[in-house]
């Protein structure tokens, strides 16, 4: 009789037990959710950092989106149930001007709270590598090197085999991308970092740039993907961001003997990522924003930043072949857009 009233008793407690941790557990279904917009370059990081981040807050479903930097504050300028609570822009200049431009129209701040940088990357070159002996044949970036290439438009041109075609230079579109924008930026700086372009000015800079560029790619990562399928054939060189050339640099040496080389132009510029939680009606609460970025900014979200290539909130990972590489700030909003209305013009 008592080991029957025990065993009943422990029955009972295990049914319990469970209906507390079915009571407690967020249902698939009843989990908050919470859309962060971020830039192609963090795609590879975002699939590893989601399931981590769930798991530290159970109630919180993450969903994330892809977008081109520029399309994304250009995006969240208006209100409504769609739109990321968190913003993730290649560039926190980018967010700096999305808040001044709201401010300008009169509406409340934009953030919660001032954008805090997440990572950092540099703007770099991926080439194949015997593309690279004939165009830097001491193996280091020059960007007169590279407009030579580009105004000759024919490997024959330049000593190499006539089966080479035209050269073909990648970028990404700077109307939706930072990092199109910080090609463009460079493009055009002169030797001594000077703001006159190669050809005469900005204007013939950026249209030369236009006239080089082998299709305009809506992001970076979608750049990089279609030049390690596409090959030669499809490019000879990309300008990218350093942490999407590491992540995929294993890829490409797999579909590609020997993979592609990475060059660093110098100087170069660096980008800094940050986060801000966006104020207003955007999908997802405000808290649960903060949360996911404090998450990133903890031991464990940097560590998977500087796993995948990024450089940390305070400078540290990346490729050591980038020391002693100048780096220059992006340029200002009204460079930017100077540059942008440059772009423009010359398509």
């Amino acid at each position: 009789m008592a080991a029957t009233l025990t065993r009943r008793r422990l029955l009972s407690l295990l049914i319990a037990g469970a209906s507390l941790a079915l009571a407690t557990a967020p249902l698939p279904g009843l989990r908050r959710p919470l859309v962060v917009a971020v830039g192609s370059e963090l795609a590879g990081a975002m699939a590893e950092l989601e399931p981590l981040f769930e798991r530290r807050q159970g109630g919180i479903d993450l969903a994330w989106k892809v977008q081109g930097s520029q399309d994304m504050v250009n995006r969240a300028r208006e209100e409504g149930p769609e739109r990321p609570r968190v913003l993730i822009p290649a560039n926190r200049d980018l967010l700096g001007q999305l808040a001044t431009d709201l401010r300008a129209q009169g509406g409340a701040p934009a953030f919660l709270q001032a954008p805090v940088p997440v990572a950092r990357t540099l703007l770099v070159a991926v080439a194949w590598p015997e593309r690279v002996q004939k165009l830097f044949p001491d193996g280091r970036f020059s960007w007169p090197l590279l407009r030579r290439a580009a105004a000759a438009g024919q490997w024959g041109a330049l000593g190499a085999p006539e089966s080479w075609g035209s050269f073909d230079l990648r970028s990404s579109d700077p109307m939706r991308s930072n990092s199109g924008q910080l090609s463009l930026a460079l493009w055009c700086q002169d030797g001594n970092g000077g703001g006159r372009g190669a050809a005469g000015g900005t204007g013939d800079c950026a249209a030369a740039l236009r006239r080089a560029v082998y299709r305009p790619a809506r992001s970076t990562d979608i750049l990089l993907q279609e030049f390690i399928s596409g090959g030669p054939n499809e490019g000879d060189l990309a300008l990218v961001y350093e942490a999407s050339a590491l992540a995929r640099q294993g890829e490409a040496g797999r579909q590609r003997p020997g993979g592609y080389v990475l060059l660093f132009p110098n100087p170069t510029i660096e980008t800094v990522l940050a986060a801000a939680v966006l104020r207003g009606e955007a999908a997802g609460r405000a808290e649960d924003g903060e949360s996911f970025v404090a998450f990133l900014l903890s031991p464990e979200g940097q560590g998977v930043l500087t796993r995948l290539g990024f450089r940390g909130a305070d400078g540290v990972g990346g490729s050591p072949a980038a020391r002693g590489v100048k780096r220059l700030p992006p340029p200002s909003p009204e460079q930017r857009e100077e540059l942008l209305r440059l772009w423009q013009q010359a398509g």
